[in-house]
């Protein structure tokens, strides 16, 4: 017998709620074959069996809550009662997928003591859950009165006229996908000594540069965002110095180099800030980057990323110009070593050759585990990227 744990996967991700599951109790499952469909605070992740066997029993119903470390299923694999020590957890997560299917609705010890069942589409129920609000005194004005996303908006707005209008504080609960953002972030400040170094790169042949390529991306299907030739300058300047591309054993005493580079690109989303990364970056060239960044970002706009894509991260590129800033302190994504940070483009005067001339601007802010990365290194890798995005023929060349 096979007890098939959900596993610990990461990324503040504790929990899970049963969306649909596609084998049932007493059927033959193949190893490999898709189980169930997990929703979670970030994606919808298809687990497939670690197995072939049977499926004797299954861990919780559709839509019921599943915890880290709790039997998702029981598959007889012939072998008879696995001892506990050898049991097994999930690790492998395959394709995305997202429903708008009804789910019938988690009872715990209080909804046990009543019959009333809710119906309501898996989006509210998780923003219901995020928001703190009792999704069984929620009015629906979907089908069959079933609960809808903009009938938990329109709760919450309501709530907020009522709290405004008696005026005092307001207090709202933060989501899921907020609180694994303030473990994440707490952990980074309270485990690494950051320090933060700042320079201005003048990309003006960069500028002219991308406007010739621009044409050939856009006949290829690929938008190419300067993001994609600082993603190169970044890789180019790792492959010189590899400790930026490694993480800090403080137990052993050891720096891990990792044999790729797995870069991770910060993506804003209505849920908060993800961090997708593009495995084995640095194979890739400028018009395969800027594919593989458009891809991510729609992805995590859309709740379609895959597990395997927001994890292992090696190094990060965070790009706070996108919101008009020039400069920033960003906070490395532990257990990585260094995290670069990018201002907007923008015009303002320089000296050139003794004279004042109008400059392309990027400012960038590279922080640094301070550990194991000194600030002389720190400014060696920071002239290095500045010399790729400067001479942008580089990139190409190397």
């Amino acid at each position: 017998m096979y007890d098939f744990k959900f596993a610990d996967i990461g990324e503040g991700i504790h929990e899970g709620r049963i969306l649909k599951w596609l084998k049932n109790e007493g059927e033959a499952v193949s190893e490999g074959e898709t189980l169930v469909i997990i929703e979670t605070d970030k994606v919808n992740a298809e687990i497939p069996a670690p197995v072939s066997g049977t499926l004797t029993k299954q861990g919780a119903k559709e839509g019921e809550a599943i915890l880290v470390g709790n039997t998702l299923v029981l598959i007889d694999d012939g072998k008879g009662e696995a001892p506990a020590e050898t049991k097994k957890d999930a690790g492998v997560i395959g394709e995305i997928e997202v429903s708008d299917a009804v789910i019938e609705p988690v009872r715990d010890h209080e909804t046990r003591e009543t019959p009333k069942r809710t119906l309501a589409t898996p989006v509210a129920r998780m923003l219901a859950k995020e928001l703190g609000i009792d999704i069984s005194h929620v009015r629906g004005s979907g089908e069959h009165g079933r609960v809808l996303k903009e009938d938990i908006l329109k709760l919450r707005a309501e709530s907020e006229q009522k709290t405004e209008a008696a005026g005092g504080e307001k207090r709202v609960p933060i989501s899921s996908t907020r609180k694994a953002i303030v473990k994440a972030m707490a952990t980074s400040k309270a485990a690494i000594p950051h320090t933060v170094l700042m320079d201005e790169a003048n990309v003006g042949a960069l500028v002219e540069f991308r406007k010739r390529t621009k044409g050939i991306a856009e006949a290829k299907g690929i938008k190419l965002t300067y993001m994609a030739f600082i993603m190169k300058a970044a890789l180019l300047a790792i492959k010189k110095y590899p400790i930026f591309n490694a993480s800090f054993d403080q137990e052993a005493e050891e720096i891990v180099y990792k044999d790729s580079v797995n870069l991770g690109i910060a993506v804003d989303t209505e849920e908060g800030l993800v961090v997708p990364n593009i495995k084995n970056a640095e194979n890739k060239s400028v018009f395969e980057l800027a594919k593989a960044l458009q891809e991510l970002a729609e992805a995590a706009r859309n709740r379609t990323l895959k597990l395997s894509q927001i994890q292992n991260g090696t190094f990060t590129i965070t790009n706070f110009g996108a919101f008009d800033s020039l400069f920033g302190t960003p906070i490395i994504k532990h257990p990585e070593v260094a995290i670069l940070g990018v201002g907007k483009i923008h015009k303002k005067p320089i000296v050139l050759d003794d004279e004042i001339k109008i400059g392309e601007i990027l400012p960038l802010s590279l922080a640094v585990d301070h550990r194991i990365i000194d600030g002389a290194d720190a400014g060696r890798f920071l002239i290095r990227i500045k010399e790729y995005l400067e001479n942008p023929t580089l990139l190409l060349l190397s």
